[in-house]
């Protein structure tokens, strides 16, 4: 699938993403600020930051930039920034496989149900590890391919199908660990079964 694809598909969920993912993974959510262990005057990248639910649950004493392909996703962020009167978010129209920031930007950066959303993950996150400053954190909340045998040939099973719909179901959290030289440190199960999972990683 292309970038292109990608932007088609999820500007034409724009309008109904909240509805039927909002309260889904808002445990996630809710655990992301807790693993960013954010500071003052942090810098935090929120990747593929889409209508912006991850923002009122951050704090507002860090500047936070959030990118997303969609413009139509932004859209809805920015006017959710708008009425929180967040005034510490800048929200920006970006490919994240081709990130406009130098080298070391960021302190932290967060990618919410975002990684199997890509064409390309390893060139994200390599993007990612490049933004980061050394030692930073960088924080995923995403499925990953179950590593039980049944259930992992399941999600591979029904990946193609999922990425028609903008999204993989058989990315391999230890494959992207090992492609993009990133290491676990903190792993959790989110969600009623744990089908989804929120890892912590510290930038080499």
């Amino acid at each position: 699938m292309s970038v292109e694809y990608i932007e088609q598909v999820y500007n034409s969920y724009s309008g109904v993403y909240d509805f039927f993912f909002g309260k889904v993974f808002q445990s996630g959510r809710e655990l992301g600020p807790e693993l960013l262990a954010l500071s003052a005057d942090n810098k935090l990248l929120e990747v593929g930051v889409g209508t912006g639910l991850s923002l009122p649950l951050l704090p507002r004493n860090v500047e936070i930039t959030g990118i997303d392909l969609s413009e139509k996703m932004l859209a809805i962020a920015k006017k959710r920034a708008a009425d929180l009167n967040l005034k510490n978010v800048k929200l920006l129209k970006m490919d994240a496989t081709k990130l406009d920031f130098p080298d070391q930007s960021f302190d932290r950066i967060l990618a919410a149900y975002f990684i199997s959303t890509v064409p390309d993950p390893v060139s994200v996150v390599k993007e990612m590890k490049r933004v980061c400053k050394s030692g930073g954190y960088i924080v995923f909340l995403n499925h990953f391919q179950s590593e039980h045998p049944i259930m992992g040939a399941i999600d591979k099973l029904y990946s193609p199908l999922c990425y028609r719909i903008g999204f993989r179901t058989d990315l391999n959290l230890r494959k992207l660990m090992k492609d993009t030289g990133l290491e676990v440190e903190t792993i959790e199960p989110v969600g009623i079964l744990g089908h989804w999972k929120a890892v912590r990683c510290v930038n080499p």
